[in-house]
């Protein structure tokens, strides 16, 4: 038990940071390659996302320490985010395509939108990290896809 709190200290500690050093990294950039509203709504669909998994990480500690299940309005909101997430990731393409301010804008909140769309199945649908180094493909394709814990949490709770 204190190997699995701590990895899911780790998990929610490193997404929260993740999130926080983004949105540094992106305005030290932004002022240098001169980003605009592309890359902005590709930051903060991320950040976003990657905020709910720092939660997530964090509320399954706080379970597994109190050796108590989630509560279900925190599930509630889990389902509610994801109906969201689905949501901006359709408004924040429109954004990127439709607003760019040049190239580089456009480059930039494209490769964030594609991340944060990993972020998102990884969260919500399919586990995606395997293996010792986060992501092995030969362990990948020996076991296959596996849900997400977030996604099992959800299922569970309807029933499914």
């Amino acid at each position: 038990m204190r190997n699995q709190a701590k990895l899911l200290m780790s998990l929610g500690m490193g997404e929260i940071a993740a999130g926080i050093i983004l949105v540094w990294a992106f305005f030290m950039l932004g002022t240098y390659w001169d980003l605009g509203t592309a890359g902005v709504s590709g930051l903060s669909f991320l950040v976003f996302l990657l905020m709910q998994g720092g939660t997530y990480w964090l509320i399954r500690y706080r379970s597994l320490k109190k050796n108590t299940v989630v509560d279900q309005k925190i599930i509630v909101l889990f389902a509610s985010f994801r109906k969201i997430n689905r949501l901006l990731g359709v408004v924040t393409l429109i954004v990127i395509v439709c607003f760019f301010k040049n190239s580089a804008d456009l480059i930039f909140g494209t490769l964030l939108y594609l991340f944060a769309l990993l972020e998102y199945v990884n969260y919500y649908e399919f586990r995606l990290s395997y293996g010792v180094s986060g992501f092995n493909v030969f362990e990948l394709r020996r076991h296959g896809l596996k849900r997400s814990s977030l996604n099992r949490l959800l299922r569970n709770r309807r029933g499914l």
